[in-house]
C-alpha cells in the first residue's frame, strides 16, 4: 500500500540523514566509542521519539483530506461517523508520544530498567524489531511509551550494531550507518501499519 503522504516517507529519510549527519560529528568529537555510543544513542532516541507523534498526526490529516474527498462521506452521517472513530486519541492513548515520558522513566528508573520493559514489550510481540513491536502496540497491549520503546531500541542497537574495535573508527561509522539505516526501515514499516489500520477502521463504516 503506498502511504497517504509520500512527502511524508522523505521526511522519515531526511531525519535519518539528519542523524547521520550528527552521528559522524559525535564520532569525531568524542574520545571513546562508549562516549559516542551513550551520545549517539541520546540524540537518536529523543528525535525519533519527538518526531513520531508528527508523522501520526500528518497521516491522520492525510487520511481526513482523502476521507471528505469519497463520495460515501459527503453524508454527514458517514462522515460524523468517521469522527466518532476518534482514531487520533486513539493512536495517542496507544503510543503514549510525549516525550517528557523518557525524561521521567530516566529519572525514575536505571536504564537497565528501560532495557527491561523493552525485552517485556519485545516478549509480548515476539520481537525485539522496533517496527514490530510498534506495530504490535497497535492490539493495545504493550501499555509503555513510545519515547521508552525507542530507547529500548537503541539500547539493544548498540549491542548489536556498535561491538566493534575501539581505535577502528571506520568500522564504528559503518555499523552506525547501518543500524540507522535498519532503523529508518523499521520506522517505515511501522507507519505503514498505522496507515493499514486508520484503512481497516475506516472500512468497519462502510461494512455498517
Amino acid at each position: 500500500m503506498v502511504m497517504y503522504n509520500n512527502e511524508l516517507k522523505n521526511e522519515v529519510h531526511k531525519m535519518f540523514s539528519e542523524l547521520a549527519e550528527k552521528a559522524k560529528e559525535i564520532t569525531e568529537t568524542s574520545r571513546t566509542t562508549q562516549i559516542a555510543t551513550e551520545r549517539i544513542s541520546d540524540v537518536v532516541a529523543s528525535r525519533v521519539s519527538a518526531e513520531s507523534e508528527g508523522y501520526i498526526v500528518d497521516m491522520y490529516t492525510c487520511l481526513v483530506a482523502k476521507i471528505k474527498e469519497d463520495e460515501y462521506f459527503k453524508d454527514s452521517e458517514h462522515l460524523n461517523a468517521f469522527y466518532r472513530l476518534n482514531l487520533r486519541e486513539e493512536l495517542n492513548e496507544k503510543y503514549h508520544f510525549e516525550v517528557e515520558s523518557l525524561d521521567a522513566y530516566k529519572k525514575g528508573i536505571e536504564f537497565k530498567e528501560i532495557n527491561r520493559l523493552y525485552a517485556v514489550a519485545g516478549a509480548a510481540a515476539g520481537t525485539l524489531a522496533v517496527g514490530g513491536i510498534l506495530k504490535f502496540a497497535i492490539s493495545g497491549l504493550i501499555n509503555i511509551p513510545i519515547a521508552v520503546i525507542i530507547a529500548g531500541a537503541v539500547a539493544a542497537g548498540v549491542a548489536a550494531y556498535f561491538a566493534v574495535p575501539e581505535k577502528n573508527k571506520k568500522e564504528y561509522n559503518r555499523a552506525v550507518s547501518k543500524y540507522l539505516n535498519d532503523m529508518e526501515n523499521e520506522i517505515l514499516d511501522w507507519l505503514t501499519e498505522v496507515e493499514n489500520y486508520f484503512d481497516s477502521q475506516v472500512r468497519t463504516i462502510y461494512k455498517g
